[in-house]
């Protein structure tokens, strides 16, 4: 009778459990689009993405100790306007340079030394542009724009 019982009470958490999940992971759905969305691709799998839905393509660099790569992400990146643009115009790429595959990237291939940063390429993977240094969001908002037609700009800052 005991173990009955026992069975019946772990079935139940595991059913309220899963239902809890599920609750969150709506939640997190609703916040995602007010985000801009970075890529889980390892970094060769992305570029080849990029060229393949020949979209241009932006990488942020940081780490855990840069305060302004924080304020960058927790302030601009959820930027509803700033998701929006960079959502349906761009893929968004994010190295950390204390992980050794971010820091084997940077020095393979980027050599940044400054963050945050953040640079820009065309689908076919040419640099394009790079924001050095803090900046606000409507600094950021118009180099995402200026990578892009006039008829993708969408609404002004502010609207």
């Amino acid at each position: 009778m005991r173990c009955l019982l026992l069975f019946g009470g772990l079935c139940f958490s595991l059913f309220s459990s899963a239902q809890d999940s599920t609750a969150i992971s709506q939640d997190t759905l609703i916040t995602v689009k007010d985000t801009v969305i970075f890529s889980g691709l390892d970094f060769n799998s992305f570029r080849k993405q990029a060229r393949y839905e020949n979209k241009p393509y932006f990488i942020m660099f940081s780490a855990s100790w840069c305060a302004p790569c924080h304020r960058i992400k927790n302030e601009l990146f959820t930027n509803q306007q700033i998701a929006a643009l960079s959502n349906q115009n761009y893929l968004a790429y994010y190295i950390d340079l204390e992980s050794f595959d971010g820091a084997e990237i940077n020095s393979k291939l980027f050599k940044v030394s400054q963050l945050p940063t953040v640079l820009f390429f065309n689908p076919q993977g040419a640099e394009t542009d790079r924001a050095i240094g803090f900046f606000d969001g409507y600094y950021f908002f118009r180099k995402l724009r200026s990578h892009l037609p006039p008829a993708q700009w969408g609404k002004d800052w502010g609207e």
